[in-house]
């Protein structure tokens, strides 16, 4: 904990008399901090992160945004009244479900009337727009463009690796190519990171600032 602490990425824990007392926000950021970790991101790019995040909020308040942090990677599922609710005025539009079906964001089972999706992160993400009057058919267009932009990044640090690292002579490939992949995503995102600061900053915004009117 020290050393996340030393980092910026934990607020110190609260001092009673000589002891300090950690409490359930802490253990979320931790939980966070973790499944970051686990997908590539380095100790610079979370704190990056947790601090666009946090500007103006408190640990406490900040829980909630975290523990959604936490979802990627993690499936659900939603009853057909829930699915809607992702939708302005709960109006389904047909072709936007057909069109995240075939980006495989979405599923159905018929027999339990339950609608999956293989990522709960996105799920959230939808209701995050949704709230903003977002049309479906916008998002989705944008996050077909998404995942157009990065299976091409994908294609090229796989040939950059099949180039320089798979014809090495290595003990555990498939752990070489874990680290690979890590280490891919990780300067994805911080590019990505620089990327969307240069571009609020030259719209004369910087992050977590409100507009100017």
């Amino acid at each position: 904990m020290r050393m996340y602490q030393s980092k910026g990425l934990l607020p110190g824990p609260e001092i009673r008399g000589r002891i300090g007392y950690y409490n359930s926000a802490h253990l979320a950021r931790l939980r966070v901090i973790g499944r970051l970790q686990e997908r590539g991101f380095s100790l610079a790019a979370i704190k990056d992160l947790l601090e666009n995040w946090s500007r103006g909020a408190s640990i406490a308040a900040l829980v909630g945004e975290e523990q959604d942090l936490a979802a990627f990677g993690e499936s659900t599922e939603m009853s057909p009244a829930d699915f809607a609710a992702l939708f302005p005025d709960g109006h389904v539009d047909p072709d936007v479900v057909r069109r995240a079906i075939g980006l495989g964001l979405l599923s159905f089972d018929p027999e339990r009337g339950m609608v999956k999706a293989p990522s709960k992160a996105f799920v959230e993400i939808g209701r995050e727009l949704a709230a903003h009057r977002i049309p479906p058919a916008r998002a989705m267009t944008e996050f077909e463009e998404l995942a157009a932009d990065v299976r091409r990044i994908a294609q090229r640090f796989n040939v950059f690796f099949e180039e320089f690292v798979a014809e090495g002579s290595h003990d555990d490939l498939p752990a070489v190519e874990r680290r690979f992949h890590r280490m891919a995503a990780s300067a994805v995102q911080e590019l990505l990171a620089q990327a969307l600061r240069d571009a609020a900053a030259a719209s004369g915004r910087h992050p977590g600032e409100t507009p100017p009117s």
